[in-house]
């Protein structure tokens, strides 16, 4: 009885953690407004040259090559939801390793680090303000295309989509960690950051369908989340074919979310481990 008590103890003040570190980031976001509205449109005007592209390109909103390979005519809709998924991949990929290069920046990332919980609930801390951060910028996104182009959806799909999202941000938090690792070894971790991004967003089917990559890097593309989060979830939004079955998809999300979580806390902690050791982890 005792050790439970004192496992819900210990929960409550990781969780109690984890929150202070999101209000922490949500406050000196805001403390730069003009910078946070800038940061909330930018998505917006991002997305419209990919719609604006493939507009252009099949000469309307409905493509008859686009039904021929994923079984659905609307390019407005298939490209929307494939760049909603952007932002959780830039999460991964830039925002906990940027979040620790931010505290470097501001000389704090010592007496963070000194606060007593491990280290992975201060990295939850970052990824929990990173979503929030990432789905008011859908929001923003979504209410621009359903003003100016209108989104033809199965609302009957919101709530397994919401699922399968939940599933991919687990795995794309070990990701996450494992990019953020790269911030305290290598200070500009955003080297590693960049090359990573720009591979993962060509394997990732954001904007074209995954029929359209060479044969090989099909393959590849099926070990990143996001991959199974777009497809799947433009399945259930707007019946786009895919290759596998729903059980697959929900079982190698699964799968992939146990593989990065537990890869990404054993590069970071060994990491910090070593720059602790070697007394490198003020150095800026």
């Amino acid at each position: 009885m005792a050790r439970v008590e004192n496992l819900i103890k210990r929960v409550r003040h990781y969780a109690a953690a984890v929150w202070a570190e999101n209000i922490k980031e949500w406050k000196l976001e805001l403390t730069y407004k003009a910078d946070f509205a800038r940061g909330l449109i930018d998505p917006v005007v991002y997305l419209l040259p990919y719609l604006l592209y493939g507009v252009a390109l099949v000469g309307g909103r409905e493509s008859e090559n686009l039904a021929r390979l994923v079984g659905t005519t609307d390019i407005v809709t298939f490209i929307t939801l494939g760049y909603l998924f952007i932002g959780f991949l830039n999460m991964a990929l830039w925002a906990m390793g940027f979040s620790l290069r931010k505290e470097q920046f501001y000389g704090t990332l010592e007496s963070v680090f000194a606060a007593p919980v491990p280290r992975w609930v201060f990295t939850m801390g970052m990824s929990l303000h990173s979503i929030l951060h990432q789905l008011l910028m859908i929001a923003v996104q979504i209410v621009f295309i359903l003003l100016v182009f209108s989104l033809k959806v199965n609302p009957l799909g919101i709530l397994p989509t919401l699922l399968v999202i939940g599933l991919m941000l687990i795995a794309l938090y070990g990701i996450g960690m494992f990019m953020a690792s790269f911030t305290l070894i290598f200070k500009q971790g955003w080297l590693v950051s960049e090359a990573l991004s720009s591979i993962m967003m060509i394997l990732t089917p954001i904007a074209y369908p995954l029929a359209v990559l060479p044969a090989f890097m099909q393959k590849l593309a099926l070990f990143v989340p996001t991959t199974y989060g777009i497809l799947t979830a433009r399945h259930f939004l707007m019946g786009e074919r895919i290759d596998f079955t729903l059980r697959d998809a929900f079982v190698r999300l699964g799968l992939l979310s146990f593989l990065w979580v537990g890869f990404g806390l054993v590069v970071f902690m060994l990491i910090d481990r070593w720059t602790r050791r070697s007394g490198t982890l003020s150095h800026y």
